[in-house]
């Protein structure tokens, strides 16, 4: 039997914004609405006091994430290494990190602070027109290898807007795991207009990383449309296609899965969960 591994992030994994609502890059597809959902630790004092509050109630860990300087960078994440090691050392909390694009004195600075590090690896005309950087792909593969370098364990995300975007993971170095997240049309943003990938641009992303990586653990993500019909088609697409996690599926694709023989495993953690800490965040039998 097939196994299918479920996460559900909250209440023991929540998202952090180092950055409160404050975004300098302002991208196309979110204008920084989404900050707004994440819990603001924009300085050192909020930040502790916030993993202190989260160890105390039965936490697993928490995503430290944010809005972007100017030049593709989590915003506030320098300032905030050193609170980011603290934190770790105090708390014991399992850390993912939103990184961007960082350099390499900083991801050696945070190496013993990250456990994992999830990273998305746009085509260079999204960075450009949608992310509005002067960045290219091989600037994120670049932060992709420095990551690794620095010895954390780092999750490449690829977001679906035409079902192309498995070419742009050729050439790295094989993940443990891929995590594929579609676009999501936002009120409020320039983008609300723009119409979410089809089921099938998201099947042919997931069986093109199959191709490239054949060992790789393939996650539907959380960031997706979510209305409900085409919530259930996307994540019956991904399925059927090959993944192996799925973060918050519906019931409906549970009950399909289960009816193709697959058992469900569920974690109470972010999708991009390295294998070596899967027991730490096992949820207990329903």
């Amino acid at each position: 039997m097939a196994l299918l591994k479920v996460y559900q992030p909250l209440p023991r994994f929540p998202a952090l914004s180092l950055s409160g609502t404050a975004c300098e890059l302002q991208c196309r597809h979110c204008t920084a609405t989404y900050l707004a959902g994440m819990r603001s630790v924009a300085t050192p004092e909020a930040l502790l006091a916030a993993g202190r509050r989260l160890r105390e109630r039965g936490a697993l860990g928490a995503l430290l994430s944010g809005g972007s300087t100017r030049e593709g960078a989590l915003l506030n994440l320098k300032p905030l290494a050193g609170a980011i090691q603290r934190l770790k050392a105090e708390t014991g909390l399992l850390l993912n990190l939103h990184p961007g694009l960082l350099d390499a004195e900083t991801a050696m600075a945070l190496t013993s602070a990250i456990d994992f590090a999830s990273l998305e690896i746009p085509a260079t005309e999204t960075a450009q027109r949608i992310f509005g950087l002067q960045a290219t792909t091989a600037d994120y593969r670049a932060a992709y290898e420095r990551l690794r370098a620095a010895g954390i364990p780092v999750i490449p995300h690829l977001t679906v807007y035409d079902g192309s975007e498995a070419a742009l993971l050729e050439g790295v170095a094989p993940p443990e795991t891929v995590v594929i997240i579609v676009f999501a049309p936002t009120p409020g943003t320039p983008m609300a207009t723009t119409p979410p990938p089809a089921p099938e641009a998201v099947s042919a992303v997931f069986h093109g990383v199959r191709e490239l990586f054949p060992q790789a653990e393939l996650a539907l993500g959380c960031m997706r449309p979510r209305d409900r019909r085409m919530r259930l088609a996307l994540e019956l697409a991904a399925l059927e296609a090959g993944a192996t996690r799925l973060e918050l599926p519906a019931r409906a694709t549970l009950d399909a899965a289960q009816a193709r023989g697959h058992v469900i495993q569920r974690f109470e953690a972010c999708c991009a969960l390295p294998r070596a800490l899967e027991s730490r965040a096992l949820a207990a039998p329903a």
